[in-house]
């Protein structure tokens, strides 16, 4: 009698190479999810980080600026905030320039114009406080804002500080 050779996979064989690949396709997919769960945070950090500067540096700039600070609607020292300072041009020709929120946007406004959001696509404004400092000496602003960036189930906060003499009080 002649045995013929099977050249096949026996079903064990089949088995074992199916839970192999199950288990390599697990930990690829896994790490695939955790490396764009980390890519979303990284992009939220990113755009609070930047909407935060640009926002901070803007109103620092105008408050540096200005020539006084008015109270609207006493709303300095509670939230949402809003700032209007009395300042000038480069010519010289006085104007008002004002920050206000709506609907989580941090807004400009020159002469009751809005010039614009200072704040990026996705990020809004969870709180926005300013604080007048007066001295014998002179007239400060302290602002406290809070951003808040949403990128699919991740939400994060972050808290910008920053103290503002105006021009000519120092």
């Amino acid at each position: 009698m002649i045995k013929h050779k099977k050249n096949g996979y026996s079903i064990v064989e089949i088995l074992v190479y199916l839970a192999i690949f199950t288990s390599i396709s697990i930990l690829v997919i896994n790490s695939f999810i955790i490396i764009l769960g980390s890519f979303s945070t990284t992009r939220a950090n990113r755009d609070l980080l930047e909407s935060g500067s640009t926002a901070i540096e803007r109103i620092s700039r105008e408050i540096r600026q200005a020539k006084s600070v008015d109270i609207v609607s006493s709303t300095l020292g509670t939230n949402p905030g809003v700032l209007q300072l009395n300042s000038s041009d480069t010519s010289g020709v006085s104007e008002v320039i004002k920050f206000s929120i709506t609907n989580g946007a941090l807004n400009i406004y020159k002469d009751g114009t809005l010039i614009g959001n200072l704040l990026g696509q996705n990020v809004s404004v969870s709180s926005l406080i300013f604080r007048r400092i007066t001295t014998t000496n002179g007239e400060a602003v302290k602002i406290e804002l809070t951003l808040e960036d949403t990128i699919g189930n991740i939400t994060k906060l972050e808290n910008f500080y920053d103290t503002i003499i105006l021009r000519g009080s120092y």
